[in-house]
């Protein structure tokens, strides 16, 4: 017992450590970018900066996810297990060995990596020199903790009464593996199918490829539906692909993948984004945005319903992230809209589809995956994003005050008037964010900085605002810069799994096919968008927005790229429909937040989300009647620079 106590005190401290060092590792990617912005600026070289930064990148990546997995923080497709009642149990059990037997795998070609980095003498092809096997050793340790994080799961599923890191939202009345003996039959089934899986794709007849491809398929579904992490998942379905479709070793091959993409000076400005709205959330700087607001918006027709729409549009252009721009503005404007009397239906609905903004306006965390995905400019993409970004909210604040004139009987009594003087005295409390904002856009839209360097100054500028504004304690600073770590570890997994599906993707031919297959359609640009309009819709369904972009960009860009469609245009609108996923049940991420701050049922969300849906797929079709909404500014910014 004392043992069992010592051991888990030991595991416990190892994951929490590895943690640690990756809070610091992305204190030390900011110090880095600002030590590149300068020297740059002073004129001087900095041999070999943006690659210490790629990696520190790598290095945070890859110690969080052991922490980030026993926080319960990676994302998985849970539909299944939490549908699965008295056999949840059951389901777990199968997840978790699935999850092991990925985590061991990524762990034995961690450690390999730098172990034949060493033998070689392989170094960076920078101005740095740096022996690879000394950063890499990261990896190593980080993929090695994620196996132990799963296994330590796996055996309190199977020993114990533990549930595993995703715990159950109801006690569990009765628990159909109640034995161990059963548990232990159903784990060694689970390795007997693993085992029988990996040996069909072995053994199939070379010629056989549509069967293989089939499998594949299923493969992949099967384990995104099944609850299996969605990065881990990856990687499974992406080893299948290789040693069905191509002799190289799965193993090296996911490695130097894996490496090369977690270890990217454009992937820096990701983690930055997500800690400057941390740092907003958890200080006084969100909450003074939304009193600033409140005076000006009152007398608009929907009142201050209107709050949500201006709010999350303001949140979002210093966040990125939907979730961060939902949960900070729904805390401040829920009770306050519920307390003046506002229809609970407009309060939710508003503020799910209003959220969605954080995606779109920059700083955007989808735009970065995008870019980094298919290869365009970040600082393109998030000029592309700001004009579409305010359309798609003057539309949702139309559709607020058109609700107000047709049902006016729902509307509460109008707020008390206020004089301009006092309207000027609120707004003083906006200037902290609207410098903040214009600091970041501004720098990028002048030349004066790259993404990820107003990313930087973005993190800076929100540090100096809380402490002057003097609700920076040590407390929100620790809690946001590990919130912005563990955030960042949750994308870095389904990156690190998509690249290597990327590399599988190209040896199955499934992209080529399905290029083939549109091409012979002969659909015409507009008809293409239409087909992936619905085709995002269906996928958003059962994935979130992150995961549907890197999951499906190695299919879909060549598509793109053969239909003469402008790839910054087309970021946009993948935007705005994975927007749309963010708020479509059975796994829009906006509802889940919303269940959790309104205790409302989910298909009630689903409902009061519905209009808000139906306004991105008009803002689809204003895309394609005006595509110089997107691509006009980026245009503009490359003249000038």
């Amino acid at each position: 017992m004392i043992a069992g106590k010592t051991l888990r005190r030991l595991t416990d401290g190892l994951y929490t450590l590895s943690g640690t060092g990756a809070a610091l590792a992305l204190v030390s990617i900011l110090c880095l970018v600002v030590a590149q912005m300068t020297t740059r600026w002073l004129g001087i070289l900095f041999p070999g900066g943006a690659n210490y930064a790629g990696y520190a990148m790598a290095t945070a990546s890859f110690l969080a996810l052991a922490d980030t997995f026993r926080r319960n923080e990676h994302i998985r497709v849970g539909m299944l297990v939490e549908r699965g009642g008295a056999f949840r149990r059951g389901i777990e059990i199968w997840c978790y060995t699935a999850a092991a037997a990925v985590a061991l795998f990524f762990a034995w070609y961690a450690v390999q990596t730098p172990i034949l980095s060493h033998k070689i003498n392989d170094i960076s092809q920078g101005q740095d020199g740096t022996p690879l096997w000394i950063p890499q050793i990261a990896m190593a340790v980080g993929a090695v903790l994620l196996a132990i994080a799963v296994i330590d799961s796996l055996l309190g599923l199977l020993f114990t009464k533990q549930m595993g890191v995703d715990t159950p939202r109801q006690p569990m009345l009765r628990d159909a593996l109640g034995s161990v003996k059963a548990r232990l039959a159903l784990f060694a089934l689970s390795v007997l199918v693993l085992y029988a899986a990996i040996h069909l794709m072995t053994g199939f007849d070379r010629d056989a490829v549509g069967l293989k491809i089939g499998v594949f398929l299923f493969v992949m579904f099967f384990l995104l539906g099944s609850g299996l992490w969605v990065g881990l998942a990856l990687m499974g379905v992406a080893y299948m692909g290789m040693i069905g479709f191509t002799p190289r070793n799965p193993g090296s091959s996911m490695s130097i993948t894996v490496w090369t993409s977690s270890s990217s000076w454009t992937l820096t400005s990701l983690p930055l984004f997500i800690w400057m709205g941390e740092i907003l959330y958890r200080t006084r700087l969100s909450e003074d945005m939304f009193k600033g607001l409140a005076p000006w918006l009152s007398r608009f027709p929907g009142g201050l319903l209107h709050s949500n729409v201006v709010g999350c549009t303001v949140f979002a252009a210093v966040s990125g992230s939907s979730a961060a721009t939902l949960t900070t503005v729904g805390k401040m404007s829920i009770p306050e809209l519920r307390k003046r009397g506002y229809p609970e239906f407009m309060i939710v609905g508003t503020l799910a589809g209003a959220a969605t903004l954080g995606l779109m306006i920059p700083p955007s965390l989808t735009l970065i995956v995008y870019g980094v995905t298919v290869q365009q400019s970040i600082t393109g993409l998030f000029m592309a994003g700001v004009i579409p970004g305010i359309v798609l909210a003057t539309m949702f604040m139309a559709y607020i005050a058109i609700w107000s004139v047709v049902r006016k009987d729902q509307a509460p009594e109008p707020e008390p008037h206020t004089t301009f003087a006092e309207k000027l005295r609120a707004s003083t409390l906006l200037i902290p964010v609207i410098a903040l904002i214009l600091v970041v856009i501004g720098s990028m839209y002048l030349g004066v900085a790259t993404a990820t360097e107003a990313a930087a100054f973005g993190v800076i500028g929100a540090l100096v605002l809380a402490a002057l504004q003097g609700s920076l304690s040590w407390d929100a600073f620790r809690q946001s810069l590990m919130g912005a770590t563990r955030t960042s570890a949750m994308i870095a997994l389904i990156l690190m799994g998509a690249s290597f599906l990327t590399l599988a993707m190209g040896f199955t031919g499934v992209p080529r096919a399905l290029a083939g297959v549109i091409a012979a359609w002969e659909l015409s640009p507009v008809a293409l968008i239409a087909a992936l309009t619905v085709f995002y819709i269906i996928i958003g369904m059962f994935l979130d927005g992150i995961s549907a972009v890197v999951l499906t960009m190695a299919i879909i860009e060549p598509m793109i790229r053969a239909a003469g469609i402008d790839l910054i245009w087309f970021g946009i609108f993948i935007v705005v429909v994975v927007e749309m996923a963010q708020i479509t049940p059975p796994v829009g991420f906006n509802l889940f937040v919303l269940q959790g701050m309104t205790r409302h049922d989910m298909s009630y969300i689903a409902r009061t989300a519905l209009p808000m849906f139906m306004i991105m797929v008009l803002m689809v079709a204003v895309l394609v009647a005006f595509p110089g909404l997107a691509t006009w500014l980026p245009d503009m910014v490359q003249a000038k620079q």
